[in-house]
């Protein structure tokens, strides 16, 4: 499996060049974001016998797919369409396709004829917006042939997609002046438009899409239009003085960050994004590989390390043990979050220096629970001997493998 390593600006020439690489599955793609520290975004791109599909941070599936369809198609937010779709999907999968889900939909009028297709392909625009011309990053392609079984049409030709998304990239920059983000509120100037000759119908269009306070990107989404549609009829109310556009205080402000850094340290792309999510109030750096653990710790000197066990090369275990041999790191909590569960791993991971031990599949609570309480012991100086007897006891350590839990005590 071939990996490619492309700065910002380059994607759309690699897509060119791989093309005939990229025949029916998955394009991974993990995309830096501004600050590395902050490391990857996913991407998805599905492919179908060459030509484009669909566009999201995960491949192709039911849920993604309509939830997709629902920004373009304002329809499918209505009510009784949704619990139609509910009722299809229990009876049609997973032992039937996806295709013929969406087959059923237009048989029943959920989807008119045109819109699958005019959808999928804004749902590719939208996204290249996003990604393609202004973030660098590296992909993989994933050959999956349950996608040609899956396929609700046959898909777009690359080279439309890229002409469009060149000039789209083009509008964008000329409505930059105007729309600097799409966060911002549109404030109606009703003296000015008394002034102005504008119909009632107009009128009612600008006090209908104005008078909730909602930001451009929310307009759009309520409306189910595209992006640059909206921010294009706003950027023309604006240069006449209809509309002034307040970008929310915050957004002008350097953001601030938690004070509190955390070190995660996973190969998996999916479970990283999911440390990031859950543990959102903190500054999470992550990390797929082990090679670039210590580098990260001198660099960013983290309140906690997160680790799993099963990595590629050298593995969590003699990795915590390597950290722990490090004057600077001996007392840094360190949380084995893994898969394993047996009591061998369990008393290896404490042997090797770890402070705690959650295995997976977790729940947001149980992380941030943990995470809290190694970082409460860490700031608590009276829980030195705490640490300690935790660290050397097996009792204390393993004690949740009791089978009698907290009966045991009385």
């Amino acid at each position: 499996m071939s990996h490619f390593l492309f700065a910002a600006a380059e994607l759309a020439p690699l897509l060119r060049q791989q093309g005939r690489r990229f025949t029916t599955g998955y394009l991974h793609l993990h995309l830096r974001g501004e600050d590395p520290a902050e490391g990857t975004e996913p991407w998805v791109l599905t492919y179908y016998h060459g030509r484009l599909l669909f566009s999201a941070d995960q491949p192709l599936n039911a849920p993604i797919l309509l939830r997709r369809l629902s920004r373009f198609i304002p329809r499918l937010n209505l009510d009784w369409p949704q619990r139609v779709i509910r009722v299809l999907q229990q009876r049609l999968l997973p032992d039937n396709s996806l295709a013929e889900l969406l087959e059923m939909m237009t048989e029943l009028g959920l989807i008119k004829p045109g819109e699958l297709e005019d959808a999928l392909w804004l749902n590719l625009l939208t996204d290249f917006d996003r990604y393609l011309f202004d973030r660098g990053g590296t992909c993989y392609f994933e050959v999956q042939e349950r996608v040609a079984q899956e396929a609700p049409i046959g898909g777009f030709e690359l080279e439309p997609l890229l002409q469009e998304a060149a000039r789209r990239h083009d509008r964008w920059a000329e409505l930059k002046v105007a729309i600097p983000t799409l966060l911002a509120v549109p404030v109606v100037n009703w003296d000015r438009v008394n002034r102005y000759r504008l119909s009632d119908e107009q009128r009612q269009k600008l006090h209908a899409l104005t008078k909730d306070g909602q930001s451009l990107e929310a307009i759009a989404q309520k409306l189910c239009r595209d992006r640059l549609e909206v921010a294009s009829l706003f950027a023309a109310w604006a240069k006449k003085g209809l509309v002034s556009l307040q970008t929310p205080p915050d957004l002008l402000q350097p953001q601030r960050r938690t004070s509190i850094t955390l070190l995660a340290v996973d190969d998996s792309v999916v479970m990283q994004e999911i440390l990031r999510q859950y543990l959102s109030q903190y500054r999470v750096i992550t990390t797929g590989n082990p090679a670039e653990v210590l580098p990260l710790l001198f660099q960013h000197r983290p309140h906690l390390l997160l680790m799993d066990i099963a990595m590629p090369g050298i593995d969590g275990i003699e990795l915590c043990r390597i950290v722990r041999s490090l004057e600077a790191f001996k007392s840094l909590p360190i949380l084995m979050v893994t898969s394993r569960d047996s009591l061998l791993d369990r008393i290896r991971g404490k042997w090797s220096g770890a402070t705690g031990y959650l295995t997976k599949p977790f729940s947001e609570s149980q992380l941030t629970a943990e995470v809290e309480r190694l970082l409460a012991q860490a700031q608590d100086p009276n829980s030195r001997s705490l640490r300690g007897a935790q660290t050397n006891s097996p009792s204390l350590w393993l004690g949740s493998l009791s089978p009698f839990g907290d009966q045991a005590k009385a």
